[in-house]
């Protein structure tokens, strides 16, 4: 589905001119005659972008941008503003009212189609981090939370260091951020400490190549792929100005550097960045609170019971066996009625503890009930699962639980029930979640053997054939 542009123009064969080029680039293009106009065709229309005359009609280029950026409907379309010839003043008033950018009128077709690529890539990240804080909120999580924990770490480097510590001091006064000179073989140094909310990078016209390359590498190296790229150019060269977009760059000075334009460009990006860490935090939260059990940390039934399916696919595929424990606390109700749900609930963390740690790394253990447990044990045979299923039994039968503060120790048991699956040959692995299950169901009635002929002890299932 083709990107929609707004075109917002009073003139008509500037309208046409940029209608045909940009309908030649792919892109639909829908067409206002005033900035009025423009408000009402973006709010029915919904475009991708904005392109709109800084031209002033009956409301001038910052009343048009301001009211882009307060209405709810509006505000998170990117609104590039045309403006004739260069006029640095102006220029910064714009940007300060909300524009995206500023470009020359009439503009370059392949420096303001890079600049659409660079803005399509942005927004495309922003509604995907948007969805994701979405499902967080629904599912209960706090909403991100405004403004800075901490200044954005901001990194500045030249092929002159003295002027990036020029640049840096005349930087100094942007609110919120640390901003300091760096090298460009230690920006993507991982020794060197916390990777940089914002990166500015100087791309000479004489010799691009280096700058255009960094910035190519800083895009792609997990340490700072995330990170805001602004590329300052020595002077204006449209061919370098789409190189350093197509290269990775969210903005681009391109008539130098400007103290003003180049902090207020930084703030926007550490904020930008900010936001999209803490979105990406919602997410790993998310998945772990799907995945995890709240009280124990443990894995819960619905991942533990995905994890055995792979596995049993993994250990089929290497000719391994793989063993399962169902393991359940003996007469923990007696616990809950005694002492207390508190002192239930520490006794759970506690096991999970004593399990967990004395179980090897590539074993995984889950919270699969009220106090029942599940343990998957890759690459492990009959008698070795027989083995490590006693060698915790006795381990917690030998356990004094502390379950309060003062309170004398706790004697807790548990029963175990193992079941093996042995390697069976040209299994197909669709056939995984079925097998999956089955071993559950034949570790389950192992271990309901194990309590009813006196608990505390561990019943092995019967052996399946290979």
């Amino acid at each position: 589905m083709p990107r929609k542009v707004l075109i917002v123009e009073d003139i008509a064969t500037n309208r046409i001119v940029l209608n045909v080029k940009l309908s030649a680039a792919g892109y639909e293009v829908v067409q206002a005659t005033s900035a009025e106009a423009g408000l009402s065709v973006a709010i029915s229309e919904q475009p991708d972008i904005v392109l709109a005359s800084a031209r002033p009609d009956k409301m001038s280029p910052e009343q048009f941008l301001r009211a882009f950026n307060e209405n709810p409907k509006l505000a998170k379309l990117p609104v590039i503003m045309l403006m004739e010839g260069y006029n640095p003043a102006a220029r910064l008033k714009l940007l300060k009212a909300g524009a995206a950018d500023v470009m020359s009128h009439p503009p370059k077709i392949a420096a303001l189609l890079a600049r659409f690529r660079s803005i399509l890539r942005s927004h495309d990240s922003r509604e995907d981090a948007l969805l994701t804080e979405r499902m967080s909120q629904s599912l209960g999580f706090n909403e991100a939370p405004s403004g800075f924990i901490t200044p954005a770490r901001v990194s500045v480097t030249s092929s002159a260091p003295t002027r990036a510590k020029a640049w840096c001091a005349a930087l100094s006064k942007t609110p919120d951020c640390l901003i300091q000179p760096c090298e460009e073989s230690r920006l993507l140094d991982e020794r060197t400490g916390q990777s940089p909310d914002v990166l500015v990078i100087e791309v000479q016209a004489d010799a691009p190549e280096a700058g255009l390359c960094l910035l190519a590498d800083l895009r792609a190296h997990p340490r700072t792929r995330d990170a805001g790229l602004i590329a300052v150019l020595d002077r204006p060269v449209e061919t370098l100005y789409c190189d350093a977009m197509d290269r990775g760059a969210d903005d681009v000075l391109p008539h130098g550097f400007c103290p003003v334009e180049l902090g207020l460009r930084i703030k926007q990006l550490a904020t930008r960045k900010k936001r999209n860490d803490h979105r990406r935090a919602y997410m790993h939260e998310g998945l772990r609170a799907a995945v995890t059990d709240p009280l124990t940390g443990l894995y819960n039934r619905r991942f533990a019971s995905l994890k055995l399916a792979q596995t049993v696919a993994d250990c089929e595929s290497t000719g391994q066996s793989c063993a399962v424990m169902a393991i359940d606390v003996d007469h923990f109700k007696r616990v809950n009625d005694i002492l207390g749900h508190a002192a239930g609930d520490a006794a759970l963390v506690e096991l999970s503890a004593l399990l967990q740690h004395n179980l090897r790394p590539e074993d995984l253990l889950a919270r699969i009930g009220g106090e029942e447990f599940l343990v998957v044990m890759p690459g492990t045979h009959h008698s070795r699962a027989q083995e490590a299923a006693n060698r915790l039994r006795e381990l917690v039968d030998a356990h004094p639980f502390r379950l309060a503060t003062n309170a004398p120790l706790q004697h807790i048991t548990i029963s175990i029930g193992v079941a093996v699956q042995e390697p069976r040959p040209h299994m197909q692995r669709a056939e995984t979640a079925d097998l999956a299950e089955a071993l559950i169901i034949r570790a389950d009635t192992a271990l309901y053997r194990s309590k009813r002929h006196g608990r505390n002890q561990v019943t092995m299932s019967a052996r399946t054939a290979a």
